[in-house]
């Protein structure tokens, strides 16, 4: 699907290179430089600010003493809302579920960490296979597209059909996806700014590169900073940080988050001529069946599905005028 994408790109770099051996390793080393690096620049920042946040939060001792550290002022709206939540708690040993929890975060980002250092090497391998078969899947792109139509069992019509409904239901969810995920970018980033987070634009372009990894989302983001205003408005007595996190986490679910739920199956839907429940049921589908690949190739897997069904309908009502 990649090369299939990038065709276009390597159709007009042969036409300045006039060479398809050098025209396709420059389009496969691109797509490689395009797919990593935005995400290591992203991975850097995320760790950056998570380790900023959590000496802040050590330096409290908010794991220790959470009251003490809140109820600087007994009369304060923190302490008097905390103390309500803890009076909840069983033997009211808030600072114990604290700690428990931050040893539980901890050991689980350490556990995947090691994890994903432990799989640069396979990481590594599996982006030169990718490199190399794109590499030749450009190279020898019109070969193998005719390869394909002459081997399929199908009516020269039907074979048009098919190829047609492919590159509409791939483009449709390649490009909508992208911009599905620069709304939601541009969204965050408005509500960072409106909220006086730091670093909206910048942020909001990490929401853009986190909105197109499945499972993850927006949400890696401005929930962290919700949560990250609530406490810092808790630890400093002041109730405007308490309130921005609250509207920023009510604005990250209804709104940030939710947009690609809606509008994303209805424009796929439509550009690719394919049902809106289809796309939804083929995105979330395809990444229980494939994992992160998924999301692209469970539409297109579904709309091939249809097209043939739709052939062997057409048929099928040829046939009945001979019987």
């Amino acid at each position: 699907m990649l090369a299939y994408l990038s065709y276009p790109v390597y159709k007009k770099a042969l036409g300045v290179i006039k060479n398809k051996v050098i025209a396709s390793g420059i389009v496969a080393f691109l797509l490689v430089i395009i797919l990593t690096v935005p995400f290591i620049i992203v991975l850097g920042l995320v760790s950056k600010e998570a380790y900023a946040t959590y000496n802040t939060l050590n330096q409290q001792k908010l794991g220790t003493n959470f009251i003490n550290v809140v109820c600087s002022d007994q009369d304060s709206w923190s302490c008097q809302n905390i103390k309500t939540v803890v009076g909840f708690l069983p033997q009211n040993d808030l600072d114990y579920y604290i700690q428990s929890s931050i040893r539980k975060i901890t050991v689980f980002i350490l556990d995947n960490f090691s994890h994903f250092i432990s799989s640069i090497p396979l990481i590594m391998l599996n982006i030169f296979v990718m490199m190399f078969i794109v590499y030749y899947l450009l190279k020898d792109g019109e070969a193998i597209s005719k390869r394909i139509k002459s081997i399929l069992p199908l009516k020269g019509r039907h074979k048009e059909h098919v190829f047609e409904r492919f590159h509409n239901i791939t483009y449709a969810v390649f490009y909508v996806n992208i911009f599905v995920a620069i709304i939601q970018g541009i969204l965050g980033g408005i509500g960072f700014f409106l909220l006086g987070v730091g670093s909206p634009i910048l942020w909001g372009f990490v929401m853009i590169i986190f909105a197109l990894i499945p499972y993850f989302g927006t949400a890696v983001v401005w929930l962290p900073a919700a949560l990250n205003l609530i406490f810092m408005g808790y630890l400093q007595n002041d109730n405007t940080p308490i309130i921005k996190g609250v509207i920023l986490l009510a604005y990250g679910i209804v709104v940030v988050s939710s947009i690609d739920n809606i509008i994303k199956p209805k424009l796929i839907g439509t550009k690719a001529n394919v049902h809106p429940i289809l796309v939804l049921i083929g995105v979330l589908g395809g990444l229980n069946l494939f994992g992160f690949i998924g999301f692209l190739l469970g539409p297109v897997i579904l709309a091939l599905l249809m097209t043939f069904v739709e052939i062997y309908e057409e048929e099928k009502t040829e046939l009945k005028e001979y019987f």
